[in-house]
């Protein structure tokens, strides 16, 4: 699979942020419950501004780039180090290093819990000069291969740059867990919006100031990574002096803290390991594939996401405390009214998103993308990557929500177990179909792993937690599907018709084309919602009612 990238660094961590600033709970005051919620209000605030940001940083990287070998290399070079990152720094990490400090500062106080996180940033800064060293030497010598190509030669020293990238990113996580755990929001908050500032003025800047050579530009931006990685580690040392967080070394002993870290670490890069590791076995294989194939994965698996991250998995992340209270109360029939209600409000937005991104996906692609150095022939390689994406989107967002279903059972080993048998499926699939299909076959492959696993969580979470009323599961479906497809083909018909009164290339004219047709099947999709009577198209609309109500 190829699952999207974090929605914040909150939700990669596999720390609900829902969790941590609900704020509900037995002894809550009511004035701590109102501040977590503003926190809460904040923090989502700026995770939207990020996928803003990251689509705008799409677009300019598409007209400066393109689908270029040059772009293939960067991206490349960016997955690998991210692939270590999300073991051994902001994913598995905080995962491990949250719940134990924590537990220190709540039961021995804040000089003991400081002295904690002091003691694990010094094995970290240990362990990534190791790796530093290593990587650098054997990229050298990797270099020195006289046989490589020129994408792989160019991603192997971008990769020089990337590394260090990776040890200030693992260094973020730390402070972020710090800061989290004395329910300090914003900067953690702000981390990707500073990446994707600092990326968006990097692509300005580097075609501005070095030529017309794309090697040299891709450097530069390499470079101007490395330099938002240093910012958000000099802007987050006056939030951690607040809380009173001094950076020590402590190179010494292993306190009980640090070995419990350790044993949660271990489990947590295993869980950790296989999204990653589908995204790089991708990467790896589209560089077999030829120039473009990895710029197109990136760009279709990026449109694919935005769904994904601001509504799947924002549901997962506020399903796990209250279905992990039910639970714990042994609460059956609310713990499956709760999942059931999950499942199905994801799939009311997910399955028209779906529709939406095969019907349009050209013109969405060349709306977004198809000016500079992305050409027509970039478009079409990147729709076809965004259908092949799209076909297994249902999937990926059943597998957020049922995999919350097992954390909040305490079962871990179930979505594990899945996850590695959709890895070996997917590396399969990709061997059979990127020959016929080229890049889009890779996307296809991770479709169809991604449906496999979502239904071998389906059936084990029906023998494992609870039965899930399928027959009022099915009911939904079939009003859901058919509303749908009436959309679908409402859609493709309106886009035509605003396409004959709306003629040519600009992007106003094809803002018009797209958002027009979008707007209108949306309301034409809840109006037969409405009218099949779907109960959850009434709760959402009671819900946003009410928030105008107050807004008022």
């Amino acid at each position: 699979m190829n699952p999207p990238e974090k929605m914040s660094h909150n939700v990669t961590q596999g720390v609900s942020p829902v969790n941590q600033v609900s704020g509900a709970g037995p002894g809550t005051s009511a004035h701590g419950g109102k501040h977590l919620i503003r926190a809460a209000g904040l923090l989502g605030f700026w995770t939207l501004c990020s996928r803003i940001l990251g689509m705008v940083r799409d677009v300019v990287c598409a007209a400066s780039f393109g689908t270029s070998w040059q772009w293939d290399a960067f991206i490349y070079a960016f997955q690998l180090p991210n692939f270590f990152r999300r073991l051994v720094g902001e994913g598995a990490l905080s995962a491990a290093f949250i719940p134990v400090y924590s537990e220190t500062l709540a039961v021995q106080g804040e000089a003991k819990a400081f002295e904690f996180a002091n003691r694990v940033g010094s094995y970290l800064t240990l362990l990534f000069g190791v790796l530093l060293v290593v990587t650098s030497i054997g990229l050298t010598l990797a270099l020195r291969i006289p046989a490589l190509t020129p994408t792989l030669a160019l991603a192997l020293d971008l990769m020089r740059i990337f590394f260090p990238f990776l040890c200030l990113m693992s260094f973020f996580a730390l402070g972020m867990g710090v800061l989290n755990s004395h329910k300090h929001f914003l900067m953690p908050a702000l981390g990707p919006v500073i990446i994707n500032v600092f990326w968006i003025g990097g692509v300005f800047a580097v075609v501005r100031f070095t030529g017309s050579d794309l090697a040299a530009q891709v450097r530069w931006l390499a470079w101007t990574l490395l330099a938002s990685g240093l910012a958000e580690l000099v802007l987050m040392r006056g939030p951690l002096r607040r809380v009173g967080f001094r950076l020590q070394w402590i190179g010494k002993g292993a306190s009980a803290e640090l070995q419990k870290m350790f044993r949660l670490l271990i489990p947590s890069i295993l869980g950790f390991a296989i999204v990653p590791l589908n995204v790089l076995v991708d990467m790896t294989l589209g560089l077999l594939i030829g120039v473009g194939a990895n710029s197109s994965l990136w760009y279709g698996n990026r449109l694919m996401q935005f769904p994904l991250a601001m509504f799947a998995i924002a549901m997962g992340t506020a399903l796990l405390p209250t279905l992990s209270q039910h639970v714990a109360q042994k609460d059956q029939a609310n713990a499956e009214r709760t999942m059931r209600f999950a499942l199905k409000s994801v799939f009311l937005i997910i399955l028209p998103c779906t529709v939406g991104l095969i019907v349009l996906r050209v013109p969405i692609v060349r709306f977004l993308f198809e000016r500079g150095q992305f050409d027509a022939v970039s478009t079409a390689r990147t729709a076809a990557v965004l259908f092949a994406y799209s076909v297994g989107l249902f999937a990926y967002s059943g597998q957020k929500i049922l995999a919350t279903g097992f954390y909040a059972h305490q079962d871990t080993k179930t979505p594990a177990i899945s996850s590695v048998i959709a890895l070996v499926t997917n590396i399969f699939l990709n061997l059979i179909f990127m020959i016929p299909l080229r890049e889009a076959g890779l996307a296809l492959a991770t479709s169809i792993a991604g449906m496999l696993q979502f239904f071998l969580l389906w059936r084990s979470y029906e023998k494992k937690c609870q039965r899930l009323d399928m027959a009022d599961i099915r009911r939904f479906l079939i009003k859901i599907i058919f509303a749908t497809g009436l959309m679908g083909i409402l859609c493709h018909i309106v886009y035509r018709w605003l396409a004959g009164q709306f003629p040519g290339d600009g992007t106003g004219v094809q803002a018009i084309q797209v958002i027009g047709s979008m707007s209108v099947s949306t309301l034409v999709y809840f109006g037969l919602c409405f009218l099949f009577r779907v109960p959850e198209v009434y709760l959402l609309v009671d819900r946003v009612s009410r928030k105008f109500k107050r807004a008022a």
